[in-house]
């Protein structure tokens, strides 16, 4: 495994030559249709006049953000809600729901106002909203309040979308998707400890038996490898708005995409892939384990930002003496999106979520995604953002091949903080995935009781694969450096400054060594 750090500052430098749909994920139409998603193409939207013309997204064209000052006023509110009114559209305010208080925005349902045919989108929303006028004009700060919500997707690579679609987007993949292997080495020895080191993994979460790692609910507050929340989980689809199945369960399928063929959903195992990597690298952590991100890579931005909130309020409660509270050393997240703004620079709601836990000492460690692009990639690009000196430190990894060249998907740029290796990796994989592709050759054995046939490219009944992706880079840099901070670990409780002067002597020490 490689670690590679940029020899510059992150910085964020707008690209003048950059294509507009540059960074955009390819997606099926049938993965947005499933999650009410829409690509937002510069040349096929209506925008304000005077205004800069966006670059491409993909967001949730019948939700909005809102800022919870305004859901919580009522003149605020009916100010929104008379300016969207002649619009043909109407905002469900009073069906606005909040996953983790305090997580600073609401997501709100747009609908077609009764008895109105107007087409529901809320980018077209936002931009009426700019050109209002009179009665139905409203304040800039108030504007400044309603967002979109982006979808995000996870940076793992392969060979395209799947089920046979055209793929809507502007990017490509350059890597083999995963494919199944077995695991000669065995896993590294865990050792007992007194207070382990713990990283948050936010992602797809991971299978309750796998013969890598055990698993076990935070409330048990057993020293498995694996904990995970199902307070939280069931929290998270109570709030759920989506045709999606609800992530309201640590772990569940479907294993499978929802068409007749059978394939194993495009990104089934993929946070249990990553926690494998942990596992390899940094066995004596211990993995606190969020599903925020559906089965075909696609998380939505509020889910995220509430659980990075969450994790926050975890290490708040854990050092105000709350004994079933989970403290965090490090966060991992392979998921992201590009910004619509031209100026490539959005902050919001999941800025403010990354920098709280920046503020408490607790290092983020993101993907920069597989689009092959230089386009900052969120929430791995405020890496590039100014954050106090007291705070942690913000890492954006993008990935590397085996020979230490960077892998042709990943992203890469000014505001790229470090590489590892991300491209043909073995890891865990849940062994229950078996999909309808078949051995190229298959025949009775004539002296056991089973088959000889070529390679099953697609029954993962071993346990383990091998993948690729800047998703699989990010746990990689987190192992690096929480194995760095466990050696300067002083034991006790640590305060925010602590924890961030650990973080940054850790990283100032592992330069040193990887230089």
């Amino acid at each position: 495994m490689r670690l590679v750090f940029a020899d510059h500052e992150p910085h964020l430098k707008p690209n003048p030559r950059r294509d507009h749909m540059s960074g955009v994920p390819e997606l099926a139409y049938s993965t947005l249709d499933r999650h009410g998603g829409r690509v937002l193409a510069p040349g096929q939207v209506v925008r304000t006049a005077g205004q800069s013309s966006p670059v491409g997204t993909i967001y949730r064209y019948d939700r909005l953000l809102v800022d919870e000052s305004v859901i919580q006023n009522a003149e605020a509110r009916r100010k929104l809600e008379g300016a969207i009114s002649p619009t043909g559209m109407s905002l469900e305010s009073q069906a606005a729901s909040v996953i983790v208080a305090g997580q600073g925005s609401y997501r709100v349902p747009v609908t077609s106002a009764a008895g109105d045919h107007a087409a529901v989108d809320a980018w077209a929303l936002i931009q009426r909203l700019r050109t209002g006028s009179g009665e139905s004009s409203l304040p800039g700060e108030l504007l400044d309040k309603v967002r979109l919500e982006h979808l995000m997707i996870c940076s793992k690579s392969g060979p395209g979308v799947g089920n046979g679609e055209p793929p809507v987007g502007g990017s490509h993949s350059f890597s083999l998707g995963r494919i199944p292997v077995d695991m000669v080495n065995p896993m590294p020895s865990r050792h007992s400890a007194e207070r382990r080191m713990r990283v948050a993994v936010l992602d797809t979460g991971v299978p309750p038996k796998h013969p890598a790692f055990d698993v076990s609910d935070r409330s048990e507050g057993d020293d498995t490898f694996v904990i995970v929340d199902h307070a939280f989980q069931t929290k998270l689809g109570e709030h759920s708005d989506s045709p999606a199945i609800p992530l309201d369960d640590p772990w569940e399928g479907p294993v499978h995409e929802p068409t007749l063929v059978g394939e194993v959903a495009s990104h089934f195992g993929h946070g249990t892939f990553m926690t494998g990597l942990l596992r390899q690298m940094s066995p004596d952590v211990q993995v606190y384990s969020l599903r925020v991100v559906h089965n075909d890579g696609l998380a939505y931005e509020h889910e995220v930002i509430a659980a990075l909130h969450h994790v926050a309020d975890q290490v708040e409660a854990s050092r105000n003496g709350e004994a079933e509270a989970v403290n965090v050393d490090v966060v991992v997240l392979a998921m992201g999106y590009v910004d619509e703004s031209p100026d490539d620079e959005p902050g919001g709601w999941i800025g403010d979520a990354v920098k709280r836990l920046a503020a408490l000492g607790i290092p983020v460690v993101a993907a920069a995604g597989n689009q092959s692009s230089d386009r900052p990639f969120y929430p791995a690009a405020f890496s590039a953002h100014h954050l106090p000196e007291v705070a942690a430190p913000i890492l954006s990894v993008g990935a590397l091949n085996p020979n230490r060249h960077i892998a042709m998907f990943s992203n890469e740029g000014p505001w790229v903080t470090c590489y590892a290796t991300g491209a043909g990796l073995v890891s865990t994989y849940p062994r229950e995935a078996k999909g309808s592709r078949m051995p190229d050759r298959r025949a009775r054995s004539s002296y056991l009781n089973r088959h000889r046939e070529s390679h099953d490219p697609d029954d993962f009944s071993s346990g383990y694969a091998v993948w690729s992706g800047t998703s699989f880079a990010a746990p990689i840099a987190a192992a690096f450096l929480v194995n760095a901070m466990a050696d300067a670990e002083p034991g006790g409780a640590l305060d925010s400054a602590a924890a961030s002067a650990r973080a940054h002597e850790a990283l100032k020490r592992l330069k040193k060594q990887l230089a």
